[in-house]
């Protein structure tokens, strides 16, 4: 893999345009004639005495409107993760992300990023991108900001086209951190997918994964990507490029601050053959502490993302239990799915390892009759604060009938709470702020059916 460029081309390197336009200053025909006849004289001297002078051509407003915000930034419904959400706070006919007390719509081909009152649905602020639309957006919790990808599509040629622009908006105050523009066209992955903010914020484009600075835009570093969109992770430190298009399962960490390749490994071998490799692809986690977990159904391993390490690695399931691949980490648990044969019958439940031995924790399993995890779901376990959150089915697997909360390090049930679901197979969508997100993975871009149910605690 080729070092990144030193000056990369795709982006200006130049300062990005202010976020607000300059006040207009005076008109000229306001200004006395001493000031006129002063400032000629002041420029005709510089002329004279041969001084460089620098003339900026005007710059363009901001191909960007802003509509608010509109009152005080709504509150959060509750710090932390909920512990008996119960309540149903609000429902929507989109896939919002929530912070804190807003819920953000920024949806592929949409013209506007659109921040609500999670609860009332008050608009709080309306950020619209002229002659162009969304194609990607990526929350940054740590700092309240979202970073936007615009641009435009040629439904024609079924493409996506630049020149776009890179937009981070705070959430909080609804200003434009910065605007950035492309200069040139690129190729851009269709459809929406999510770039990665930690040290630096990540987007793919042109055939490129390009690392900006959060904090200005500016392009620290970019490597070249063949894969039209490979997974990126980003850990405290570094970037994970997942080259998931490859058939020997390559996956490279990167210093995510000056681009420098840190380490690459191929994963081919955890498949029976290379034939699997593109429809089954290897799966990558960012973990705390500069760790990344590569795990497969079967076989799974922990290394420190900077230097490439070793530290834990697990094969084949334990005993009788077979563990499914949608596995979940958070405070050194790693949950997901798993099941086993009891009597002739197929029980199913959530088991839970430690991270860092692949000691198994616990195992649950599911206590109703017929009741087992909800089927053809990415993400039917969820964990937050010290708790794990799983969905469950009274018929068949393809509804969510029942929320289970559990004890992350014990197993021990902390809630059990049944569902009244609108139509439709719900997956969670993600924990924190005081809610749990549920959403509908048949809806697709529907309008007419609820995409999204958020829970929160019950009084």
């Amino acid at each position: 893999m080729p070092e990144p460029q030193a000056r990369p081309g795709l982006l200006s390197s130049a300062e990005p345009p202010p976020a607000h336009p300059p006040r207009t200053g005076r008109r000229w025909s306001s200004i006395p004639r001493w000031a006129k006849a002063g400032a000629a004289a002041a420029v005709a001297l510089l002329v004279a005495s041969g001084l460089g002078l620098t003339v900026w051509g005007e710059r363009p407003r901001p191909d960007w409107t802003m509509d608010g915000p509109h009152g005080a930034f709504p509150a959060a419904v509750a710090s932390g993760a909920p512990k008996n959400p119960t309540k149903t706070i609000a429902s929507f006919r989109y896939s919002p992300a929530v912070f804190e007390g807003v819920a953000i719509k920024a949806l592929h081909d949409a013209e506007s990023v659109i921040v609500s009152d999670l609860r009332s649905g008050r608009v709080y602020w309306t950020f619209t991108g002229h002659r162009r639309r969304v194609v990607a957006a990526a929350l940054d919790e740590n700092t309240g900001r979202l970073m936007a990808v615009w641009a435009r599509h040629d439904h024609d040629g079924d493409m996506t086209e630049a020149p776009a622009r890179v937009t981070m908006l705070d959430i909080r105050t609804g200003k434009v951190v910065w605007d950035r523009g492309i200069d040139r066209k690129a190729v851009i992955p269709d459809g929406f997918w999510a770039p990665n903010i930690e040290a630096s914020a990540v987007i793919q484009i042109d055939g490129k994964v390009v690392a900006l600075d959060p904090a200005t835009g500016r392009v620290r570093w970019q490597i070249p990507d063949d894969c039209e969109r490979s997974g990126l992770v980003a850990t405290a430190s570094t970037v994970i490029v997942n080259h998931v298009c490859h058939d020997d399962e390559t996956v490279e960490s990167f210093d995510a601050t000056t681009g420098r390749r840190l380490w690459g490994k191929t994963f081919a071998r955890w498949r029976p053959g290379r034939e699997f490799a593109r429809s089954l692809p290897v799966r990558v986690e960012a973990l705390d502490h500069d760790r990344v977990a590569v795990w497969i159904r079967d076989h799974e391993a922990v290394y420190d993302a900077r230097t490439g390490g070793e530290l834990a690695v697990s094969r084949g399931a334990e005993g009788t239990v077979t563990r499914n691949n949608d596995l979940v980490f958070s405070g050194g648990v790693q949950v997901g799915t798993c099941w086993t044969d009891r009597a002739h019958k197929v029980v199913t439940g959530i088991c839970a390892n430690d991270v860092s031995s692949g000691r198994r924790l616990w195992t649950y399993w599911y206590p109703g009759e017929d009741e087992q995890y909800v089927l053809n779901t990415s993400m039917p376990v969820a964990a937050a604060d010290g708790r794990v959150y799983s969905l469950s089915s009274d018929r068949g697997g393809e509804s969510a009938d029942r929320l289970t909360i559990n004890d992350a390090r014990t197993g021990a049930v902390l809630a059990r709470i049944p569902l009244s679901l609108p139509e439709g197979l719900f997956q969670l969508g993600g924990v924190g702020d005081g809610v749990v997100r549920l959403r509908n993975l048949e809806a697709g871009s529907r309008a007419d059916v609820v995409q999204t149910v958020v829970l929160g605690d019950g009084t």
